[in-house]
């Protein structure tokens, strides 16, 4: 499988998991979401545009990072004050050796499907057992872990200078408080492992 398709396969679902995250802690107002039904479950997406146009900027990035095998991690902070996160969400991302499975064995993805509707499934279900964060103060941001090497190249692509990233600071990526409830989901496919934690 090329590796932009595959890219594309992993977007979808990353993209439906930021919107999911999003919705069900209430970061924005529920009307601003849409159900719609992904990988057949019913999940809510984002009909905001400021925020739409954030995502969109953040995928396409990842989707390169992924192209080239470099995007080691994807984490989702939620925050009131800059540096004290109250909860981090992330997604491992990580290229499967040549014995992995690929494609091959699910041709029309249908493994994969139910790898992630499981996710989604898991994923509300541990989410709704976390204290409900303080209404209406709450932000978040979106880190993308990689090399320096990848780093360095990606920041003088001029494709990507519309929206520039930033190195974080290093004690800025963890909560003061690191404690994994446990692994939400790992689906295995398509030449890509990714694990999904909550950190709190």
């Amino acid at each position: 499988m090329q590796a932009e398709i595959a890219a594309d396969i992993h977007l979808e679902a990353i993209e439906v998991l930021l919107n999911h995250i999003l919705y069900v802690r209430g970061l924005y107002p529920s009307q601003i979401f849409k159900k719609r039904r992904v990988y057949n479950t019913p999940v809510f997406v984002s009909i905001f545009p400021p925020l739409n146009n954030y995502l969109a900027s953040v995928l396409r990035s990842a989707r390169e990072l992924l192209i080239r095998q470099e995007l080691q991690c994807l984490v989702v902070i939620v925050y009131q004050k800059e540096n004290e996160p109250l909860e981090s969400y992330q997604l491992h991302l990580k290229s499967l050796e040549a014995g992995g499975k690929s494609t091959v064995e699910d041709p029309h993805l249908i493994e994969f499907e139910q790898q992630l509707r499981a996710a989604i499934y898991k994923l509300s279900e541990r989410l709704k057992q976390l204290p409900k964060l303080p209404a209406g103060s709450c932000q978040f941001k979106v880190h993308l872990h990689t090399t320096q090497d990848a780093f360095v190249r990606f920041s003088h692509e001029s494709q990507y200078q519309e929206f520039p990233w930033l190195q974080a600071q290093t004690a800025e990526s963890q909560p003061s408080q690191t404690i994994s409830l446990l692994p939400l989901a790992t689906v295995e496919n398509v030449g890509l492992k990714m694990q999904a934690h909550i950190l709190g």
